[in-house]
């Protein structure tokens, strides 16, 4: 047997030792999360904030919340290593799932309820259309990304065997603006999230009809960026969170909830 090269044995031994500060190195470094932009860049930042400031907490790490206001960009900073963590709905997760294997799924944010389910709503004002069917005009739809857009309304018109083409529709870039745009009157109708709709009640939105149940928003981690002892250390601290803490946040407040495959079958072809 030949003897091992010197040089070769001085590498090894300088990428054994180096290892724990390359990982502690990791574990140190800031994070970015970046939300689903459903409303305006402040009222996101604050909903979130109590959130992130706990997990800094019991991380022991730095979490800066980026806003993007597009869903795709949202997409394509988590493909490029530029986003740690991100907030998904179960369309956009589908759509990153299918481009990349980094995506993890961390937890379900709960809703109101305290279930991991919500549904998106066809809204319009107190003088707008009674049924579906007499919707004639285009709808306002926040982004092509959004589950509570083209999805959710074609989900609602098959049921009053009608196509969403058939009256056509807007992009307006979030819930909030479709919500605005439609109590203004300048859309008959359109889609948001229900717990959007049931926001703006009090400035006569009023809600059509709902879709099924969908599986909620989700937390979920980038496998290129994090470690796996990170992510399972996140992943236990969003299921785990006290009540007596999440009591004064927004997003998060009613807990969360294990990620199950079986949930997102309606979205994810066969799954993987």
């Amino acid at each position: 047997m030949k003897p091992i090269p010197s040089v070769m044995i001085f590498f090894v031994t300088w990428l054994v030792s180096a290892l724990p500060f390359y990982s502690s190195a990791l574990a140190a470094r800031e994070l970015v999360f970046i939300p689903l932009p459903l409303e305006n860049q402040e009222t996101t930042l604050a909903a979130h904030t109590p959130l992130i400031r706990y997990l800094e907490q019991e991380m022991g790490v730095s979490i800066r919340i980026h806003y993007e206001k597009e869903y795709e960009q949202i997409l394509r900073l988590f493909k490029a290593g530029k986003a740690d963590l991100v907030q998904l709905g179960p369309l956009p997760f589908a759509t990153l799932r299918k481009e990349t294997d980094s995506v993890r799924p961390l937890a379900i944010i709960n809703e109101s309820d305290g279930k991991p389910y919500y549904t998106c709503s066809l809204v319009t004002s107190f003088d707008g259309p009674t049924t579906v069917s007499a919707i004639s005009r285009p709808l306002a739809l926040s982004q092509k990304l959004s589950t509570c857009a083209s999805f959710a309304a074609s989900l609602i018109f098959k049921n009053q065997y009608q196509e969403i083409e058939q009256v056509g529709f807007s992009y307006l870039g979030n819930h909030e603006k479709v919500a605005l745009a439609v109590i203004r009157g300048e859309f008959a109708a359109g889609i948001v999230k229900t717990q959007v709709a049931k926001k703006y009640r009090h400035l006569t939105l009023a809600i059509l009809e709902e879709t099924p149940a969908l599986p909620g928003f989700m937390i979920a981690g980038n496998q290129a960026t994090m470690s796996e002892q990170q992510l399972g250390q996140l992943e236990q601290i969003l299921l785990q969170a006290p009540a007596e803490t999440r009591s004064s946040w927004i997003v998060g407040k009613e807990g969360f909830s294990a990620y199950s495959i079986q949930d997102f079958t309606l979205f994810i072809d066969g799954g993987r």
